[in-house]
């Protein structure tokens, strides 16, 4: 699970730099709060017109210290393309993210919606779903909870 961790931060990384070119206008920005990314920023990619990955960074409060996460998710976009905007509105997520403190790791399904600002290159998601974490426990229920997040986004401008 530590490499997991490790390779997800350099992808992180890379991408975040790769991210300041202005031409790539398929690359977002993305800020948000949610559970289990906890307080989270990091880049989205465009990959075709239904297909987009993501990485984040979060980190989150606990008692006496502080909850660092790193996480990577797959959106699946269908739905009617909205003519503002020239994308789908709607999304299935597939998501993972990797607890650092305790080398734990939550597996994320949920289902979501990119509303658009007053500017087309910017917006709001949100999404619901569930989290289940691993590694599982005998009790199923227990490693289940309900994932909700809301995120701000910004395409980065062409140049």
């Amino acid at each position: 699970m530590k490499k997991l961790g490790i390779f997800l931060f350099f992808q992180a990384a890379v991408l975040t730099v790769s991210a300041q070119d202005m031409s790539m206008t398929k690359t977002k920005f993305v800020v948000g709060v949610s559970g289990p990314e906890l307080l989270h920023a990091g880049v989205g990619f465009d990959l075709t017109s239904i297909n987009q990955l993501g990485f984040t960074v979060g980190v989150g409060p606990t008692w006496g210290g502080v909850w660092p996460t790193l996480n990577a998710e797959h959106r699946l976009y269908f739905g009617k393309v909205q003519a503002s905007t020239n994308r789908r509105k709607l999304f299935f997520r597939q998501g993972a993210t990797y607890f650092t403190e305790d080398e734990e790791g939550a597996g994320v399904l949920s289902l979501g919606i990119d509303l658009k600002s007053k500017k087309a290159n910017r917006g709001w998601t949100i999404d619901v779903g569930y989290f289940l974490l691993f590694p599982r426990t005998e009790d199923r229920h227990r490693d289940s909870f309900p994932a909700v997040r809301f995120q701000y986004f910004s395409y980065f401008k062409k140049g």
